[in-house]
């Protein structure tokens, strides 16, 4: 029925990135009911001595949260050969490409997200029965606000909780953001809930991986899945889905905020007149094989495989690179107390 696709980097950016991605990600997985639903998480970049995000949380992740959870990870040579030389440590573009290639061909409905999101159908009605009764084209939903003084008291495997929380601040009342002027873009913040049919993601052949600066991609995505499904106004779900941010910006307003390089807004919005991308056809790597990565619920990670998995590769003249170096600087310290030790004197 449905995959839920996100993209980080095991960065620590922002307030307590493990915490929210894990809340995030473990209520996702609640809300899937259908054997074919999924939630896939395309890390873009860590450093090479670290593992993914999802793999560093794993503990904290629920058995269902790991049993729907594919993972792919893109290194930084991968990310230069694909987009060539960018400012940012990251490329959001190139990564949900990567994902919507590798999407369950069975899933009709995908979603593009983030995991700092959590999803709360009103009403009855579960998210399932919401996506059957929607028609088949691009919807997108405003957004709320929760503090992180509030979201971290949360307990970020009890899913009930999660639910009841969710439940309580909507019944206390939310305040909806502003509308945009444009009517197809419709609200700030619009990339944290983009959802489309999977095959129209694959008719605009997805995110604009020529945008190699930071932000507008979601507007571009806006602009591109509108046109796509005719024009004129976008349907927003907010009569029938909560969507609530973890905010992770204790200043307010964005992290990159006036920090980094744009996008140009003419160009890669304003000006837009087709629903295609500029993409090349290899768009999302398609012909690179990316093994997928797959999570053991707390408990049951094998240590054996995990040593085989994450152990640093050495040659042998690597290795004795290593062992000349700490006898060098074992010497030197050595050295350098002594001589510390005689001007003292």
């Amino acid at each position: 029925m449905i995959t839920f696709l996100v993209a980080g980097r095991n960065d620590g950016y922002g307030v307590n990135l493990a915490k929210r991605t894990a809340i995030s990600l473990n209520y996702f997985a609640s809300l899937c009911r259908d054997p074919e639903d999924e939630i896939l998480y395309v890390d873009c970049n860590s450093p090479k001595q670290d593992c993914t995000l999802v793999e560093a949380i794993a503990d904290t992740l629920t058995p269902e949260c790991c049993r729907r959870l594919k993972a792919y990870r893109v290194t930084g040579e991968q990310m230069k050969a694909a987009i060539g030389e960018t400012p940012l440590l990251f490329s959001d573009e190139l990564s949900r490409n990567v994902g919507i290639r590798r999407s369950n061909p069975r899933n009709q409905w995908l979603l593009s997200t983030n995991c700092d999101i959590l999803l709360q159908p009103l009403g009855r009605q579960s998210l399932h029965q919401l996506l059957e009764r929607l028609p088949p084209r691009f919807h997108v939903c405003p957004r709320i606000g929760i503090p992180p003084a509030q979201w971290q008291m949360l307990d970020r495997m009890n899913v009930r909780q999660i639910s009841d929380f969710c439940d309580e601040v909507i019944r206390r009342g939310v305040r909806f953001p502003q509308e945009k002027e444009q009517s197809w873009l419709r609200f700030v913040g619009v990339g944290d809930f983009q959802l489309a049919p999977r095959e129209q993601w694959f008719a605009i052949q997805g995110c604009e991986e020529g945008m190699k600066l930071w932000g507008h991609s979601d507007a571009n995505n806006a602009r591109r899945l509108n046109l796509l499904n005719g024009g004129g106004r976008t349907p927003d779900l907010g009569d029938s889905l909560c969507v609530l941010h973890l905010d992770h910006n204790l200043t307010g307003g964005s992290a990159h905020q006036n920090t980094l390089p744009n996008n140009d807004w003419k160009s890669w919005v304003e000006e837009v007149t087709s629903p295609v991308s500029r993409n090349r056809e290899n768009w999302g790597l398609a012909d690179t094989e990316l093994p997928v990565i797959r999570l053991d619920p707390a408990g049951e990670i094998d240590p054996a495989r995990i040593l085989k998995t994450h152990r640093r590769q050495r040659n042998l003249i690597s290795s004795l690179r290593l062992q000349l170096k700490a006898r060098f600087w074992k010497k030197a310290g050595a050295a350098a107390n002594w001589l510390e030790k005689r001007l003292g004197k």
